[in-house]
This record gives C-alpha cells, sequence and structure tokens, in this order.
C-alpha cells in the first residue's frame, strides 16, 4: 500500500504520496489561509481546506487510508531541557513542573508528549517535550476524519527532514545539525541540533518575501531575507553554545535549493563553521526542482519506511489520554444526583420523622432493657474454677490463660515508639527546606505511613526542586530510619504562594513493607 504524507505549511500544503522511497504523486495546493475573494473568507478555514484535499485526493486517485500529518513549528510548543534522575512513577509529574516555566500557557490546553534520554553518568534525564494545543490537534483529527484517513502520526517538521537527510546517505552519529530553507516560497526555515539522532535544539525562522510581480523588488526581498537567515544562524549557534557548552556541532547538513548553496558558502567559510551541502537530488530519486514543503511532505511519507530514534506521537497520546476519560466515565455513585434540587421544609419534615420512629423504639424498649438489667443482677456470681473442676478442666484452662498472656506481652513487646524514627528526620532536612505537617498512622496489615507535607525556599525554582530531592535522598540513607520505613517517594511536587512569595510545595509518602517494627 502507497504511503501518503501531508505537510501543513505557512502558505502552502503539499502532498506527497509515495511507494517505499518511490515518489509517485506531489500535489502543491495553496493554504486556505490565503483565500482572496469576500466569498471565501466567509468560509470557516477548515471547510476550505477539506475541499481542497478531497479534490485532489480525487483528482489523482489517491486512495490511501492513512497519512501522516506533518506540521510547521508555529502550531507546536517544543523544548529540550534537564531534570534529575527519577524514578519512572514520578517522572511525569516532574516533568509537568518544570515544562510550566517554558510555556504561557496552562500545561491543561495542551495535548502532549514526551522522551526522555537518561544519562547515567551525570544521573540526569534530558526530555524532550513536543505539544499542541488540543483546538488545533482536534481541528487535524477532524479533517483527517472527514478525508476517511487514519493518521499515523502527527509531526514536526524539522524531525520529519531527518529522515531525508538519512536518505542522502548523512550520518547522525555525533553531535549534528540541520539547516533546512527555500528562498523560493514563504515557507519557514528550520535549524535543529541533534545528538545521535535524539534533538537537543530547534528553531524555527519565517523569512518574509517582497512581492514577486515586481523582479527588483522580489531581488530585494531575496538578499533580505538571506541576511536574516545568517542572523539567525547566528543567534541560533550563539543560544545553542550557551546552552550546551559541551556538545561542539560535528557538522552543520544544509538541504536548499542549488541558487541559495552558492549564496551562502561564504558566509558558511567566513564563519568558520563545517557547512556540508547536501544532494538534494540523491535523496528524491529522480530530477526535480527542489522545494522546502516538498522535501517535508515526502519525508512524512516515508514514516513507515524509514524509521527515527524520535519516539513521539501526539495522536497516540491523545487517544490514550482520551480512554483514561472514558474509563472514568459514570464512576461517581452520585451522579444521578447532580440535577437534584433540595427543598429544606422536606428536609425539615424527614427530620422530625426520624426523630419521632427513634423516640417511640426508645419508649417501646425500655421496659424491656429494664427487666433484662434486673434479671442479670439477680444472678449468682460464681467463679470461673470450680471446686469439683478434673485435671483435665485446669491444664484447659491454664492453656487458655497463657495464650492470652502471650498475646498481651507481644502486644507490649512489639508496639511501635514513633519518637525515635521521628527524631531522624529534622538531620535530614536541607537548608531551605522545612515541614508543615506531619501524619502518622499504622493501617491494617501492620503496614506503617509517614506523610511529610512541606515547603522549600532557595529563590530559584530548580534549586528547590533538587533540594527536595536531597531531603528523600537523606531519608532514604538513614539506615535507622529504613528499618521502619522502606518504601519512599514524592507523592507530589508543585509550587505554592507563601507571604508573597513562590516555594515549591511536596509531599512525600514513607512507607513499611508490612511488618511491626
Amino acid at each position: 500500500m502507497n504511503a501518503l504524507g501531508i505537510y501543513f505549511g505557512i502558505k502552502d500544503i503539499n502532498l506527497v504520496e509515495a511507494s517505499g522511497k518511490k515518489i509517485i504523486n506531489n500535489i502543491r495546493l495553496p493554504h486556505p489561509s490565503a483565500a482572496l475573494s469576500e466569498l471565501e473568507e466567509k468560509v470557516p478555514g477548515d471547510v476550505k481546506m477539506v475541499v481542497l484535499l478531497k479534490d485532489a485526493l480525487r483528482t489523482y486517485r489517491i486512495n490511501a487510508q492513512e497519512a501522516v500529518f506533518c506540521v510547521s513549528g508555529q502550531d507546536m510548543v517544543i523544548r529540550t531541557f534537564e531534570i534529575p534522575a527519577l524514578p519512572h512513577n514520578e517522572l511525569k509529574g516532574a516533568i509537568n513542573f518544570e515544562v510550566k516555566k517554558y510555556i504561557p500557557f496552562k500545561i491543561e490546553d495542551l495535548d502532549y508528549d514526551f522522551q526522555v534520554l537518561p544519562n547515567a553518568k551525570n544521573k540526569t534525564n534530558l526530555v524532550l517535550f513536543v505539544g499542541i494545543k488540543k483546538e488545533i490537534l482536534n481541528s487535524y483529527v477532524a479533517i483527517a476524519k472527514q478525508l476517511n484517513l487514519k493518521v499515523d502520526a502527527l509531526e514536526y517538521s524539522a524531525f520529519s527532514m531527518l529522515r531525508f537527510l538519512k536518505l542522502t546517505g548523512a550520518s547522525d552519529s555525533g553531535v549534528i545539525a540541520n539547516l533546512n530553507f527555500d528562498l523560493n516560497s514563504e515557507d519557514e526555515a528550520n535549524f535543529t541540533v541533534f545528538e545521535n539522532g535524539f534533538p537537543l535544539f530547534s528553531r524555527d525562522i519565517v523569512l518574509e518575501a517582497a512581492p514577486a510581480e515586481f523582479e527588483e523588488l522580489a531581488q530585494s526581498g531575496r538578499a533580505q531575507k538571506q541576511d536574516k537567515l545568517k542572523n539567525e544562524i547566528r543567534v541560533s549557534l550563539d543560544y545553542y553554545k550557551r546552552k550546551f557548552p559541551d556538545k561542539n556541532i560535528k557538522n552543520i547538513f544544509v538541504i536548499s535549493d542549488l541558487d541559495s548553496r552558492q549564496e551562502l558558502e561564504g558566509f558558511f567559510a567566513e564563519a568558520g563553521l563545517a557547512a556540508k551541502f547536501v544532494n538534494t537530488q540523491k535523496a528524491f530519486g529522480k530530477a526535480v526542482v527542489y522545494s522546502s514543503v516538498f522535501a517535508k511532505s515526502f519525508s512524512a511519507a516515508l514514516f513507515k519506511a524509514s524509521a527515527l530514534k524520535i519516539k513521539i506521537n501526539l495522536v497516540g497520546a491523545k487517544l490514550k489520554a482520551a480512554k483514561v476519560v472514558a474509563s472514568g466515565v459514570n464512576v461517581n455513585p452520585l451522579a444521578f444526583l447532580e440535577d437534584f434540587r433540595l427543598d429544606f421544609r422536606f428536609i425539615f419534615l424527614g427530620i422530625v420523622i426520624c426523630a419521632l420512629v427513634f423516640g417511640y423504639r426508645l419508649i417501646r424498649t425500655q421496659p424491656l432493657q429494664e427487666e433484662l438489667s434486673g434479671i442479670k443482677n439477680k444472678r449468682i456470681k460464681i467463679n470461673t474454677v470450680l471446686t469439683d473442676d478434673s485435671y483435665e478442666s485446669l491444664n484447659a484452662l491454664d492453656a487458655k490463660d497463657k495464650k492470652k498472656i502471650q498475646v498481651l506481652d507481644a502486644l507490649v513487646k512489639n508496639q511501635l515508639y514513633a519518637t525515635y524514627p521521628l527524631s531522624i528526620v529534622p538531620r535530614a532536612i536541607p537548608e531551605g527546606v522545612w515541614l508543615s505537617r506531619l501524619d502518622f498512622n499504622q493501617k491494617p496489615g501492620g503496614v506503617l505511613e509517614l506523610m511529610l507535607q512541606g515547603q522549600a525556599y532557595l529563590a530559584d525554582s530548580q534549586q528547590e526542586f533538587e533540594a527536595v530531592n536531597t531531603f528523600l535522598n537523606n531519608l532514604k540513607n538513614e539506615p535507622d530510619f529504613l528499618k521502619y520505613f522502606s518504601k519512599l517517594a514524592i507523592d507530589s511536587l508543585d509550587r505554592g504562594m507563601v507571604q508573597g512569595k513562590s516555594v515549591a510545595v511536596f509531599t512525600i509518602s514513607c512507607k513499611s513493607a508490612g511488618e511491626k517494627k
């Protein structure tokens, strides 16, 4: 079955149908947002987009059942950051806490996925976070549904281009950068840095052009786009070096049209950058005119034919989240009372009726209770041991008493002295951390549970996060504390306000394995 890749760019939509790595159809359409007439402006963009795509699929006789959507960076949130190494069950909460520093809106408004690259040497995790606003992803899903297409994945276009780079024979080992652009179109340029195929940094560059109908202005516009591209490359490299000072870029692979290569060779040489202009025709497999929208949609069509080390799947993450929500429907046993309206007159009447029934019961049973009490008081008091008891009876009573004594003795010997393990907690608290609440209880089965709630303030959210982890590790390194509590974990970690200061608010749970100490 042929593969279909669709790139939704800023000014264009491009479709590529491929069989393996062979191009069957290449269709370029204007983006609906570029409508000219007033009548077209009144039609919703999604509707116009569906009409355009349906017409293209029908005209070129494309009967694909599945597709991969490739979108520009303006629709997505892509961040790479480091966090300390954490247990898997605490990872998502820590990432949600950290990513709030990088996005200007609530994380609840996003459909997102992340991928973690552990660093055992430094005991850290490098996190790739990719998100998209829920209404934007819902729009793409709705388009696919109306086209009768199953979306295998929705990808960031700069990551898709890594497949195109692999087709040219370039190796992704080590730290490399990929710059792809097209000065002949309004498509965004992308500058990305990878380490062994895992993204470290990405930047999208929008290059504005002069009106094409005026040749002189068009030439001037192209020169302006070149200058802006050069400046953006300098800014991107400067920011990357500050963020990853120990990860030097081995080579910069440039994917562009032939004219642009000739114009930028001097720039890379003067800047002392190891740049290599790739042969795009080697990837396309035939002589075609290069365009970045073509290359991105072709890369998306290679989703199954050329696997990447990037395993981000926004569509899959959305479906997983929807299943979790669906599994919780109607779990509230009182959901049927949501529309019920209380009348306090009926409440008062109900209370009066219940009181009358209870009082009537007491009146009827009182004589009987008094009679029973009198009968008990008249009974003859007898001793447990009778004078005519046999030897066997006495042994049985002795064994029964010894068993009771053993139970009472076990209760005394095995009781928990909370003072000793709790005295260890103050020694484990690092600077900047304090406790606000402590709950200690013993659950059925002998499981001991200690809940520590507190805050951390060091005027830096990263240091506060690390201080909480230091507190947890200090407790784990206390052998006497572990005798009582063998399971320690951070249950929650969030931000809060204390006296006008933003602090880290945490809860640490300490549980025993079930044996009384």
